[in-house]
């Protein structure tokens, strides 16, 4: 009986997504993208300071004292499924601040989970060898035909030392409260937060993540220079996305100088009104404004010596 309620409820979702699909692709289609805020210039950024550059959704460029890293590249209109010509699935809200063509040369490109807004084969796919790729356990296949250097698989707890270009880096993931399928089969995927260090300067990236006391397990005594943080598509699905205010708790948890809040304002994934998130998000840092990386994309936050 338990099997048959799990095989309704899965028919019953298979549909809605499906109509969501269409109803994207068809209504959607001639809507207008509105531009960016702003526009970064990362071919000007000082190789000596920890600059970081919101995209849009969860893609931030960063030059972390001259390695040159992003976090789930998703650079086209649309994220879904990729047919013949076409993508089916949402349009974006807001354009990518840059194309693909204005991005410098990346060393390492951080990907969470395999969920469509988050690894998006059409974007990787235009990455060269020059380039290597943290992602999360049992994700691998999902990079076949690419060029990377290296796809590096970490689980939860496990770290990697590189030195691209002779700089020395290490990245480790953690187990946020999220899930990591790309169908509904694959429930084997995981998903990853990383803490990205070189020396004694350190940033969080979440990922996606609902509330969890993994960010004050990162707490140890030391500062981490930028927390990432996701603070949208929480309505309806707080289990596995934050609200802002969450967002803005998990990282004081971890003793993080700033916070920069993504996954908001790119596509239509959830409920929540277009602004509330940044909203919410900028009243919970009311008394504290100066730790808000940025609010917009396109926007561009440098460290202060």
């Amino acid at each position: 009986m338990q099997a048959e309620r799990q095989g309704e409820r899965r028919r019953v979702f298979r549909r809605r997504w499906l109509a969501h699909l269409w109803r994207e692709w068809i209504v959607e289609s001639r809507r207008p993208l509105q531009p960016a805020y702003a526009k970064p210039q990362p071919r000007q950024w000082p190789d000596d300071r920890l600059t970081a550059a919101w995209l849009g959704h969860s893609t931030v460029l960063i030059n972390f004292f001259g390695l040159r890293l992003i976090t789930d590249p998703v650079l086209f209109p649309r994220i879904g499924i990729r047919l013949p010509f076409i993508t089916v699935g949402p349009k974006r809200l807001t354009m990518t601040a840059l194309n693909f063509a204005e991005l410098p040369p990346i060393d390492l490109v951080l990907i969470s989970h395999a969920h469509f807004d988050h690894l998006d084969r059409r974007t990787l796919m235009m990455f060269d060898s020059k380039s290597r790729v943290i992602t999360a356990q049992h994700t691998r296949d999902l990079f076949r035909g690419m060029r990377f250097a290296e796809v590096i698989e970490l689980s939860w707890g496990e770290s990697t030392h590189l030195r691209p270009c002779g700089l020395e880096v290490e990245v480790r993931a953690f187990r946020g409260q999220h899930w990591g399928a790309r169908v509904q089969r694959d429930e084997h995927r995981r998903f990853n937060g990383y803490v990205i260090s070189r020396g004694d300067r350190r940033i969080i990236y979440s990922g996606d993540t609902a509330m969890t006391n993994a960010f004050a397990q990162l707490r140890d005594g030391k500062r981490y220079d930028l927390a990432i943080m996701s603070i949208g598509a929480y309505d309806p699905w707080i289990r596995s996305h934050a609200t802002p205010e969450q967002a803005v708790a998990m990282a004081d948890a971890a003793a993080a100088r700033f916070i920069m809040p993504v996954h908001h304002q790119t596509f239509r994934l959830s409920a929540e009104p277009f602004r509330e998130p940044i909203e919410r998000f900028t009243r919970a840092l009311a008394h504290e404004p100066e730790r808000i990386a940025l609010r917009e994309i396109g926007e561009t936050f440098v460290l202060p010596e």
